[in-house]
């Protein structure tokens, strides 16, 4: 093999998947509670753009909620949301795009042998107490600030008016 050859093939090699939780033609006994794939290369995610996505679907076409993927390295991953889920085949269909830039298509299709239910915890709201200090309104500070201005105002007038009395008497 010369090196242009070499170097022809590798420009070929694409990414792909490498394997599944759970795997290809796999029989589960309940639906697990999150889907894995992982790939030979890292995938690249776009904030904002849902460019590596999973969908689960029943034989039947009935479609079933997954939370939104998530990625790290050249694993993608989703929860599946809470609810039940009939015993029978799934099909898991995927779209990622891996660090050179390709999109990586397929599906991944396993069985359950029992009816699952898929608790999903929801976080608790965190509640605290907030008394907040009572803070003097800039209303407030207004009014003190026009008392102490008049309150200057009658000083300067009182001085004033004694110099003045003053002069006259004098």
């Amino acid at each position: 093999m010369t090196l242009f050859e070499s170097q022809s093939v590798a420009a070929q090699a694409h990414s792909a998947l490498e394997s599944s939780t759970p795997a290809q033609g796999q029989m589960v006994e309940t639906l697990p509670s999150d889907v894995s794939l992982t790939f030979n290369e890292e995938l690249i995610s776009i904030e904002g753009e849902s460019i590596n996505t999973l969908t689960l679907k029943g034989a039947d076409g009935t479609s079933y909620e997954l939370l939104p993927p998530t990625i790290v390295g050249a694993e993608l991953s989703a929860q599946v949301a809470g609810g039940n889920y009939p015993a029978g085949e799934y099909v898991l269909s995927y779209r990622a795009v891996s660090a050179d830039g390709h999109p990586i298509t397929g599906e991944i299709t396993f069985s359950t042998s029992s009816p699952t239910a898929v608790e999903f915890e929801v976080a608790t709201p965190v509640t605290t107490s907030f008394s907040p200090e009572p803070i003097e309104s800039s209303s407030n500070a207004l009014l003190y600030l026009l008392g102490g201005l008049l309150l200057l105002v009658g000083i300067l007038f009182g001085v004033k008016r004694k110099r003045d009395r003053g002069s006259s008497i004098g």
